[in-house]
């Protein structure tokens, strides 16, 4: 794990570019079946070929939208949960609109890769530690009951509560 969702990038910008794909040639699909069944005289070519090329459309745009959020969710890691709710929504229906969801393969990576931005965690640098929780009863400057660590005898360093080791020289506590 990182500072940053690579994984989920990664994925949902392959499905997003599978999904693009497989929109365009439902696309081209659905305008040739309007083209050539037209001129064959067949009733309900046309508008079975524009209703093909209207989902793939769809699922063109929503390639490019699973795209911009996979880099979305890397370029701004803190709105990881926000792009990976939108890719893995536009995964789920484009497996019902644009040639299964970019020959299967999109929509699945696309889920996945949705599912890893939600369960997404970053990291905390070594050695950093969340600041203590301080209530309004306190005295500025105090710190709460327990969080008060200790000093190491080796090299004096200050050992956070609850550290088994000194964070600076590992000497046992």
């Amino acid at each position: 794990m990182g500072d940053k969702p690579t994984a989920a990038f990664v994925l949902a910008l392959i499905g997003g570019i599978f999904v693009l794909i497989g929109g365009i040639f439902q696309a081209f699909i659905g305008a040739a079946i309007s083209s050539f069944g037209g001129t064959s005289g067949t009733t309900g070519a046309p508008e079975l070929g524009s209703t093909v090329a209207i989902l793939g459309i769809l699922g063109l745009i929503f390639g490019i939208i699973m795209m911009l959020g996979g880099i979305m969710m890397y370029t701004k890691p803190t709105s990881h949960t926000m792009w990976g709710v939108i890719v893995l929504i536009l995964s789920l229906i484009s497996f019902a609109t644009s040639s299964f969801g970019g020959f299967f393969i999109g929509f699945l990576l696309g889920l996945i890769g949705g599912i890893l931005a939600l369960t997404f965690k970053p990291t905390m640098a070594p050695g950093a530690m969340p600041p203590p929780m301080m209530s309004s009863s306190m005295p500025m400057g105090s710190a709460p009951m327990g969080s008060m660590g200790t000093n190491c005898k080796n090299c004096g360093a200050s050992i956070p509560a609850g550290a088994t080791r000194c964070p600076s020289c590992g000497a046992s506590i």
